[in-house]
């Protein structure tokens, strides 16, 4: 790929996907590769496509199959958002064996394009019709290692800040146990807040909701946008229904994500 090029398809400028929007258009940037979003008439041929997709069918089936037509080689990665959970079940399967849901992306999805842009061996050099079962199994055999990381002591730490015993949220203590858990695994350092926040806090803000009424729900999420104004900040709901989770997006919230117990 002498001249790579890529697009970017989807509502980026909505709040749930600026962070891999963020790291993918700084990625290109630093790799000197262009790229373009949302084109008109996907006359751009591309060798790679990224997907932000908000919801179920968001993209045509005539667009798709055109894109697919005009770049018959270039990898689809889809970054699902928030109301795609469950939609592999619901929905049917997509067009593509690469595809995250946003509360997994991670610093090794941005990585693994930047591979394959430079003609490194990567996930995306999988055949396009690889079954999920092949991806899994590679992304299983492949450790990861970030580029050029710092030494032990340098490096910066990712802080991911817990509501626990917060009006509404966190009440409940395996929960509280079990976000930590998982953020711990993707690379943060959990702390968790009790009943005090803290005056300042830089870093990913997590918060298991509780049954209180939807009013006070929505009035702590609007006070904690209004104090931590540029953080990401993910809520955890017992089976949400759409509106609710439009209700906590306007509200201020990132992401919503339903509980698995």
């Amino acid at each position: 790929m002498p001249t790579p090029q890529v697009i970017i398809m989807g509502r980026c400028e909505r709040r749930e996907f600026s962070e891999p929007y963020r790291q993918c258009t700084e990625m290109l940037e630093e790799i000197g590769v262009s790229y373009c979003v949302n084109p008109a008439d996907f006359a751009v041929p591309a060798d790679f496509v990224l997907f932000s997709q908000s919801y179920p069918h968001e993209f045509a089936k005539s667009d798709l199959a055109r894109l697919r037509r005009l770049n018959p080689f270039a990898p689809f990665f889809y970054v699902l958002g928030v109301c795609c959970e469950g939609m592999l079940r619901t929905a049917g399967q997509l067009d593509s064996p690469f595809y995250r849901y946003l509360h997994a992306w991670s610093d090794r999805d941005i990585e693994q394009i930047r591979l394959f842009l430079t003609e490194q061996p990567s996930l995306f050099s999988l055949p396009l019709t690889a079954e999920q079962d092949e991806v899994a199994q590679w992304e299983n055999s492949v450790e990861f290692t970030p580029p050029n990381p710092l030494p032990e002591g340098e490096r910066a730490v990712k802080k991911c800040l817990i509501l626990t015993h917060f009006g509404p949220f966190g009440n409940d203590s395996a929960m509280n146990r079990l976000l930590a858990d998982e953020h711990e695994r993707l690379g943060y350092e959990p702390v968790f807040s009790g009943k005090t926040l803290p005056e300042v806090f830089s870093g990913k803000i997590v918060a298991d909701v509780d049954d209180s009424p939807p009013e006070k729900i929505l009035e702590t999420i609007q006070s904690l946008r209004r104090r931590f104004a540029d953080n990401d900040f993910t809520v955890y709901v017992d089976s949400p229904r759409i509106d609710e989770k439009n209700g906590y997006i306007q509200a201020g919230v990132t992401r919503v994500l339903p509980k698995i117990r």
